[in-house]
């Protein structure tokens, strides 16, 4: 990506999610890492459970019995997309993903509720790289300051607006944005089995 601070998407990152039906609900996490392998194994997934599909096979088998379910494959060079369904925020397999960067979006359609851009390293939640209410604006993490030109969010509370803003600002520091590609390829699935993460209710 050319001059990746400055760049902008060529869709709106949220009309995508509409258009491949995952805005209802999408819980993504940006991990550094080309090895999409390792990250499956730090997350404690079944690998009996492993099925090669697409996004329209994941959504459809979310549909039957809930559990703990990933979509995990490539992203961008050095940087591996996990897409979750029933991990929350801080969930403990998020933050064991070890000495590494990981960015955090999670959006719920049906609650309209949008978390901030949170950033993991080594199990700890360090802070958020959401970009500012304003241009030029505080951020809690100024070192992602750079990312943010022309992206700010306002304050008119349009968390769908947010969200495309916030896949921007994750897009530019990753090296690549959602695109039709990324939507439409293949990546695995796995299931996480119920009991092999303590929770911390």
């Amino acid at each position: 990506m050319k001059n990746p601070e400055q760049a902008l998407p060529a869709e709106n990152q949220w009309d995508l999610l509409v258009e491949h039906n995952l805005y209802y609900y999408f819980h993504g996490l940006w991990v550094e890492s080309d090895d999409p392998e390792e990250v499956s194994r730090l997350l404690r997934v079944d690998p009996e459970t492993r099925l090669e599909c697409d996004l329209e096979t994941l959504i459809e088998m979310y549909q039957g019995p809930q559990a703990d379910t990933v979509w995990i494959g490539p992203h961008a060079p050095g940087w591996t997309h996990v897409i979750a369904f029933g991990l929350y925020s801080y969930h403990p397999a998020i933050r064991n993903l070890a000495k590494r960067r990981v960015f955090e979006i999670c959006y719920d359609d049906d609650q309209y509720d949008l978390d901030l851009l949170y950033f993991y390293y080594d199990g700890e939640r360090i802070g958020n790289a959401t970009p500012p209410e304003e241009e030029g604006g505080h951020m809690h993490l100024s070192d992602y300051r750079v990312y943010a030109n022309g992206l700010a969010l306002g304050e008119d509370r349009d968390l769908r607006r947010h969200l495309h803003l916030m896949l921007c600002m994750v897009g530019r520091i990753t090296g690549r944005f959602l695109d039709q590609e990324w939507f439409t390829s293949t990546r695995t699935l796995y299931r996480i089995p119920e009991g092999n993460w303590e929770e911390n209710w």
